[in-house]
């Protein structure tokens, strides 16, 4: 309807209206504010969707730790966590998000940017579902890049999370991904680092 009526045009999010072709169906009052599941809905791209968020206040889930993993492509995010959680914990990884939407036999860096937004929105809706509460999970860890500080921040202020940076060198990513990952890893990895913007919040632990 709203594409049909505006074309593909994001209303804006504190800013002007533009143009957009990953337009969002976002609700008018948050879910992670009470919310109703079925509420009014409003279009905004992905941008504006996420500012808009992180805007929010964060939800308070009582006995929920929420512990944001980033970090370069292999530097180490993986093990951090495997070496961290606990039995029980859950744990949200977008490579593994993506697998599961692939088809068998798909290796488990071998991603279809075309599915990029549905990874990326299956990811969230688990998010979203941890911070409305009534359930017993107690510790979750999201494995995510998340190379800007406004990506990191919006986990601090929508979830309430601990953010870790796994930092290793980049030569060393380069090297691993070259080893063990298909060949566009190695300009994920060189992106990583151009867009890296560094947080005296976030809690740096050094991959080897």
């Amino acid at each position: 309807m709203h594409v049909e009526q505006y074309g593909w045009v994001c209303p804006g999010w504190r800013r002007d209206p533009h143009p957009a072709t990953d337009l969002t169906a976002d609700h008018v009052n948050p879910r992670a504010a009470g919310g109703r599941i079925d509420g009014q809905l409003r279009v905004l791209c992905r941008s504006c969707n996420s500012s808009r968020q992180a805007e929010l206040d964060t939800p308070v889930v009582p006995g929920l730790a929420l512990t944001l993993v980033a970090g370069p492509p292999a530097a180490g995010k993986n093990a951090y966590v495997r070496e961290h959680a606990a039995k029980g914990d859950l744990v949200i990884d977008y490579d593994a998000i993506a697998v599961a939407l692939q088809l068998d036999g798909t290796g488990l860096y071998e991603h279809i940017d075309a599915h990029g937004p549905f990874v990326a929105e299956a990811r969230d809706a688990v998010l979203d579902r941890l911070v409305l509460g009534n359930h017993d999970v107690r510790r979750a860890w999201v494995i995510s890049t998340a190379a800007k500080r406004t990506v990191r921040d919006s986990y601090r202020r929508r979830y309430g999370a601990r953010v870790v940076v796994v930092l290793a060198a980049e030569e060393l990513c380069l090297r691993r991904a070259m080893a063990e990952r298909p060949e566009q890893w190695r300009r994920y990895v060189r992106e990583w680092f151009d867009a890296y913007e560094p947080d005296e919040r976030d809690e740096i632990v050094r991959g080897t």
